[in-house]
């Protein structure tokens, strides 16, 4: 399991990976949040991690919800209903009543919340749960940049937080995928208690 200070060391040397666009079909399929990945099965089970994975995946055609460019045409989420722009943060997990928070801090300071554009022209499109179930247990949540806005140049401060489990049982895997213009990354978050909580930071 990747440690935390080795993922901040890689990330801040700003080795983002760009997806190679494919020429698979673009059939969406509904899946349930989150992929697996092969290495679950002997995570550590001392606390949270973060483990940075492919961009994208080698399938032919995309996942919805899972947060991840499954087809790899370097969109997220295409066929889905899902927002989409040149700056992008999204998060999805498979627990339907833990509560995860996506918080992303723009380079101006602000952090993005739900349904209110900021001066950078970011906007969150949902909160997952949701206080009555409103995502009816397709947990995902999405920061993206609104319209034809140029990107705000510098660091986006991107964490990934377990607010509670609603009686799901950890660890709660949560996908992330980034995306800064041409450059996009991806992790495979745990979460095991409240509180816990992983951090990125990302220079445009």
């Amino acid at each position: 399991m990747t440690a935390r200070a080795a993922l901040a060391a890689a990330l801040l040397s700003g080795s983002l990976a760009a997806c190679a666009p494919g020429a698979r079909e673009n059939a969406a399929q509904p899946a349930r949040a989150t992929a697996a990945s092969p290495e679950r099965a002997a995570a550590d089970a001392d606390g949270p991690s973060s483990r940075p994975r492919s961009a994208c995946l080698p399938v032919a055609y995309e996942v919805c919800f899972n947060a991840l460019d499954d087809n790899c045409n370097g969109a997220l989420e295409e066929g889905c209903g899902v927002p989409a722009g040149v700056v992008q943060f999204m998060i999805g997990w498979d627990a339907p009543r833990a509560d995860v928070d996506l918080n992303v801090t723009d380079p101006n300071g602000e952090l993005i919340e739900a349904g209110r554009v900021v001066q950078s022209g970011l906007i969150k499109s949902r909160d997952c749960p949701g206080r009555r179930q409103e995502c009816a247990g397709v947990n995902y949540e999405n920061v993206f940049l609104e319209g034809n806005k140029a990107p705000t140049r510098g660091t986006y401060r991107v964490s990934v937080a377990l607010e509670s489990l609603g009686g799901e049982q950890p660890p709660v895997w949560v996908n992330l995928s980034c995306r800064l213009g041409a450059k996009r990354q991806a992790f495979e978050i745990r979460l095991v208690a409240p509180e816990d909580e992983q951090h990125v930071e990302l220079t445009l």
